[in-house]
């Protein structure tokens, strides 16, 4: 974090639009990204909890302890630019440093895009807040965000996420779309070529989101699920006479049949798409079990199976990716409702933090059996020592 991504440098950095500061600015946002990455639940956990909580703050902070009001006061006033900016810096290292050299999948490198909802009220609101009618008819508020990982080959790094926002009057709040849109065109802005190949679910099949793919060099694989589309009807009327059949396959205890065909059109895309339908077989508790699985693709070379497998890896971003941000990092806790995007961005950097240590640093991790909540328990009793104010106070730390 320190000697590699220079976080700790980088946060010393931020602006601070504070008139009395009395506690550095540093002395706050480090130890909340330090506690993000730790996975405590809120910060009255950490900063309100002195009898369990003392030891471990006084050895990450030099100087006085924040209160937590004051903690929420200056993330609310952090510019989510800022932090936005440091986590650009660190995909580009990663970039350079070629961490994914290999590819994630097939040889390439392979990102999941997908929209999340952090947390919803029907209280508490905000200027940034979404908002809908719940089952009782009360007025919701939510924040939700479009964000982008890498899936396939570990680590899994989240390349970038975009807040949804509110639209004013009578129009609908944006959709997954625009900001799926929008964080494409950044992160070809921020990184160049950030990656090979998109995959998403059938929400983003739209003649829009798959042009801006291509117009910034990336290619799509997109599930394919509406019976109702003309691209399925064609496609499905020349699978049943058999053409585009490929080899069967085996993966695991699946026997997977495969059709395979180029060439179909979609209003509004000036590509030539590529359909592929996959009929899977597997044994289940001694019954068998089907399943059917489309897709529609703009990649002309890769193989069926390479396919097949970029299309199951993007459960990654909700298997990996969601459910460890909202389980064990508590994204779908409000730990400040004024300063959602700053803190998103903080836990963000810290996740790609630990999955690159776990899975680069000590390389001995994957296929250890241990499990991360075993790693948490480490990393936790590590802040019972002095050595982390150490590294973090040292000269250019």
């Amino acid at each position: 974090m320190k000697s590699v991504y220079k976080i700790p440098q980088k946060i010393k950095c931020l602006s601070d639009v504070r008139k009395r500061r009395s506690i550095p600015l540093f002395n706050i946002v480090m130890p909340v990204l330090l506690f993000l990455m730790l996975q405590y639940e809120s910060f009255h956990t950490v900063f309100s909890a002195p009898e369990s909580m003392s030891k471990r703050l006084k050895n990450c902070i030099r100087g006085r302890i924040p209160k937590i009001d004051a903690v929420r006061d200056l993330l609310s006033a952090i510019n989510p630019e800022e932090i936005r900016v440091v986590h650009e810096e660190t995909i580009n290292i990663i970039k350079r440093n070629r961490v994914f050299r290999e590819g994630t999948i097939g040889g390439y490198v392979v990102a999941g895009l997908d929209g999340v909802e952090l947390f919803s009220s029907t209280k508490k609101s905000c200027p940034d807040c979404l908002c809908r009618k719940n089952r009782a008819g009360e007025m919701e508020y939510f924040h939700r965000s479009v964000v982008c990982m890498t899936v396939g080959k570990s680590p899994h790094v989240i390349l970038g996420q975009e807040m949804l926002k509110p639209r004013d009057g009578s129009d609908k709040d944006e959709g997954e779309l625009t900001g799926g849109k929008r964080l494409v065109r950044r992160l070809k802005k921020a990184h160049g070529h950030f990656a090979d190949i998109i995959v998403a679910d059938a929400l983003y099949l739209n003649a829009p989101f798959i042009n801006t793919l291509k117009e910034n060099g990336l290619e799509a694989v997109i599930r394919l699920k509406d019976e109702r589309r003309l691209l399925f009807k064609d496609a499905e009327g020349l699978f049943n006479q058999e053409k585009g059949k490929k080899k069967t396959f085996q993966k695991g205890k699946k026997t997977i049949e495969a059709w395979d065909l180029t060439g179909f059109e979609m209003e509004g895309v000036p590509y030539k798409l590529r359909v592929v339908r996959y009929h899977e077989k597997w044994e289940e508790k001694g019954k068998e079990v089907t399943r059917r699985m489309w897709l529609v693709t703009t990649l002309e070379q890769a193989g069926y199976r390479v396919l097949w497998e970029i299309m199951n890896r993007r459960w990654d971003i909700e298997e990996n990716g969601f459910h460890q941000l909202k389980t064990y990092y508590h994204a779908k806790h409000c730990y400040c409702h004024n300063a959602v995007e700053v803190i998103f961005n903080l836990m963000i950097i810290g996740f790609n933090m630990r999955e690159l240590y776990l899975y680069r640093r000590k390389r001995s991790f994957e296929g250890s059996g241990i499990s991360r909540k075993s790693v948490n328990r480490i990393f936790c009793d590590e802040l019972l020592t002095e050595k982390v104010k150490r590294i973090l106070y040292e000269k250019g730390g």
